[in-house]
């Protein structure tokens, strides 16, 4: 068999099954405004330590350099190295700070997401729910935060799916046995009560 029948064109090489979908900034940002606000919480903390930090720094910079500067022995050149010394030091805490915040934020989104994620799951839930749908809501992810609020949402939602499927079918007996004009009184004033429990049970929870 020729070579050129055994390799395949790319057009007739088989796509690869199960291609992970690569993950982009706009997916770890679900709730734009919620995990900014905690991600700058972070940050404004992280700021104040640093600022502190770098005050106290600078006054043991400056000291030590005054010291030295009242020692004649000393003299003025090393002084003046001394000085130089101490504007770089506090240009390097100031660098070594905004590194340190732009970290933060961005392990403030990541973090945040494992929040936003949840919460979002969640609030489509309750506008599912809203709109009459009462199906069962998406499992979280592995690591997602929010985990108990979730499960506690999944059982409303089962509670809600069985008393309305306990409703439904006591309104179809009830449509079933008006439509039955054979049906015993019996089974009519039976009937009748069930539906009276259900208005009143309705009413209780109906109360603010």
């Amino acid at each position: 068999m020729a070579l050129a029948e055994v390799q395949r064109s790319p057009e007739e090489a088989p796509a690869p099954e199960h291609v992970k979908p690569r993950r982009h900034l706009r997916n770890y940002l679900l709730d734009t405004s919620l995990q900014l606000r905690l991600a700058s919480y972070l940050i404004a903390v992280a700021t104040m330590l640093g600022i502190g930090l770098g005050w106290l720094l600078w006054r043991a910079y400056r000291e030590t350099s005054a010291m030295l500067e009242l020692d004649p022995s000393v003299g003025a050149a090393l002084g003046s190295a001394l000085a130089r010394e101490d504007r770089f030091r506090i240009v390097a805490v100031a660098g070594a700070l905004a590194v340190v915040l732009v970290c933060l934020l961005v392990a403030g989104v990541f973090v945040t997401h494992r929040i936003a994620g949840p919460a979002y799951a969640i609030r489509r839930t309750c506008k599912r729910v809203a709109e009459g749908d009462l199906s069962d809501p998406p499992p979280l992810r592995t690591g997602d935060l929010l985990s108990e609020l979730a499960d506690e949402v999944a059982d409303m939602v089962r509670a809600l799916r069985a008393r309305e499927a306990r409703e439904r079918d006591l309104a179809a007996s009830a449509a079933q046995v008006l439509r039955d004009p054979l049906a015993a009184a019996s089974t009519r004033q039976e009937l009748a009560r069930e539906l009276e429990a259900l208005a009143v049970e309705k009413d209780r929870r109906l109360k603010p």
